[in-house]
């Protein structure tokens, strides 16, 4: 009697839990493969200080490329340029000729002195053909800040003359601390604030050199992510270059403190001088450097860059709807290195592609693939403007109409530390991940909900949409899909402060979440490959 009660209770839980548990152990195929020691080596590799921060254009993003494509063929996935893994692409890199370009400073005896250190454009963005020469005003940090009663600008005429000014904003006497409070003021961003009040202003042009507190010379040392982006403007050859030139306006260069040196010596200051009063005192220290001129002449060249993107695919078991994709997409360049500095970007994005790497092994250990097929999409170019995202969705391999999905994975590597306590750098705990959306399709967001009820990791959705500050929805290569109205879904676990650093290191990485993270992700791409019905698009970005 006690048997066949014990098997009459296994009958009814096996009638109410079996349907229920079916989705989840379908899902669980394959996620065997994903494990954190073998992200741990694909990440090791891609992030090793060999690979010099794959810069675009550079061999060491073609080995890491050719590395994937090695992975790829070991997995037996199929090559989806017929029969090469690589899509290759070319754009245009205007920028500033450095044997062409020089600055010169000059006194009243007219000697002068000629300073060929490099100069990145801020605004216009990238490189021009210009003459510009007069006389210089020092004017500070360049800050308006009315809640402190402090203007740089209060004492000084700009229309007609160059001003110079220094990054960032007052600071204490050891450099430490921001002595105006808003965040406005306590990054890169201040760069955005001062602009507003100085664009309108008629100076010719301004100058921003790194405050002598930084310990940097120049935005290449201070900034190199920044300077990198800055060093040339880019579009793809055969579409034209986004240019914003209004003459009005300002030309906005970043210089060496050399410039600032020079132009100082001989009339009592020192750049180190007026920062320590300016700080001591919060008060401006601005006047017009007299005797002395400056001449900045720039002049761009323009040269053909080829890059590739990877692209493997496995095919879908279902007759009809194998001629459907579900994208996955991850970046695999990063930002290179400045002097003997290397940015490794293990987080950004080597842990994206380590990630692609397992799911495409979890999806092609199964016995019967998916419905639909699955194209595993690495992309370069992601750094310096989305252009292997913009070049694939541009010439598809696979009818654009045909991609139901695309999954993008962009820095799931991290926890959130010490440091990363401000709005600017928003990170998830041990089982966090952001799922970045702009809410395209009801039905997606509600398959990543399934999946995260049954995954120890928890999905948080605060970073989504187009009006976040962050304006994260836009900032990687899933938004070239969302263009096309195809929706998305952006995993990342955070921006940490190690972002666009050399301290982005493989032994930052958590893999066993990273492990977790991206079981998640196969999941949700799994749920969509397989069902019987497209996914709809009831908010497409053409209707916004």
């Amino acid at each position: 009697m006690k048997q066949l009660k014990t098997f009459s209770i296994f009958i009814i839980i096996s009638i109410v839990v079996i349907p229920s548990l079916s989705f989840s152990q379908k899902i669980n195929q394959g996620t065997g493969k994903i494990n954190s020691g073998d992200l741990r080596a694909h990440v090791s590799f891609l992030a090793s200080p060999s690979m010099k921060g794959r810069s675009n254009g550079e061999s060491e993003l073609e080995i890491a490329l050719n590395y994937i494509v090695s992975q790829a063929s070991l997995m037996n996935l199929k090559p989806a340029n017929g029969s090469s893994y690589l899509q290759p692409y070319s754009i245009m890199k205007k920028f500033i000729d450095p044997k062409k370009s020089m600055i010169k400073v000059f006194s009243s005896g007219m000697d002068s002195v000629k300073i060929t250190e490099p100069m990145y454009q801020l605004f216009p963005a990238g490189a021009g053909d210009f003459e510009v020469e007069g006389e210089v005003a020092f004017v500070g940090y360049g800050i308006k800040a009315d809640k402190y009663k402090y203007n740089d600008l209060e004492n000084i005429t700009p229309e007609g003359k160059i001003l110079l000014l220094m990054n960032r904003s007052p600071l204490s006497q050891d450099g430490t601390k921001y002595l105006f409070e808003e965040p406005i003021w306590s990054s890169f961003m201040s760069i955005q604030a001062k602009i507003t009040a100085l664009m309108f202003s008629k100076a010719k042009a301004i100058i921003i050199v790194s405050d002598p507190k930084s310990g940097f010379s120049s935005i290449e040392q201070q900034y190199p992510g920044i300077a990198n982006e800055l060093e040339s403007s880019k579009y793809l050859k055969g579409s034209k270059p986004l240019v914003f030139d209004m003459p009005a306006m300002p030309r906005i260069i970043f210089v060496h403190r050399s410039v600032a040196d020079e132009l100082l010596r001989g009339t009592g200051h020192t750049l180190e001088k007026l920062q320590e009063t300016i700080d001591a005192n919060l008060k401006p220290q601005s006047f017009v450097i007299t005797g002395k001129k400056l001449r900045i002449t720039e002049v761009s060249d323009t040269k053909e860059v080829t890059l590739y993107n990877v692209a493997a695919w496995i095919e879908g078991s279902d007759a009809q709807l194998k001629k459907e994709l579900v994208v996955f997409s991850a970046h695999a360049d990063h930002v290179g290195k400045s002097g003997d500095k290397v940015f490794p970007g293990a987080d950004d994005n080597a842990s994206g592609c380590a990630a692609m790497l397992e799911i495409a092994q979890a999806f092609q250990s199964l016995v019967k693939k998916p419905l639909r097929s699955i194209l595993f999409l690495w992309v370069t170019g992601e750094e310096i403007g989305l252009f292997g995202s913009q070049s694939y969705v541009s010439n598809p391999l696979f009818p654009l109409e045909n991609t139901v999905v695309d999954l993008n994975i962009d820095m799931i590597g991290r926890v959130k530390g010490v440091a990363d306590t401000t709005s600017e750098n928003p990170m998830t705990g041990k089982n966090g991940v952001f799922v970045i959306t702009g809410n395209q399709s009801k039905e997606l967001v509600a398959i990543a909900d399934e999946v995260d009820k049954k995954s120890p990791i928890d999905i948080d959705y605060s970073l989504s949409g187009r009006n976040h500050p962050l304006q994260l929805f836009s900032r990687s290569d899933h938004f070239n899909f969302v263009k096309k109205d195809i929706p998305v879904l952006f995993f990342s676990t955070g921006l940490h402060t190690d972002y666009h650093k050399p301290e982005d290191i493989a032994d930052k990485l958590d893999y066993e979440k990273m492990e977790l993270v991206t079981k998640a992700i196969y999941g949700i791409g799994y749920t969509v490959a397989n069902r019987k019905t497209r996914l709809v698009v009831d908010n497409p970005y053409s209707k916004w």
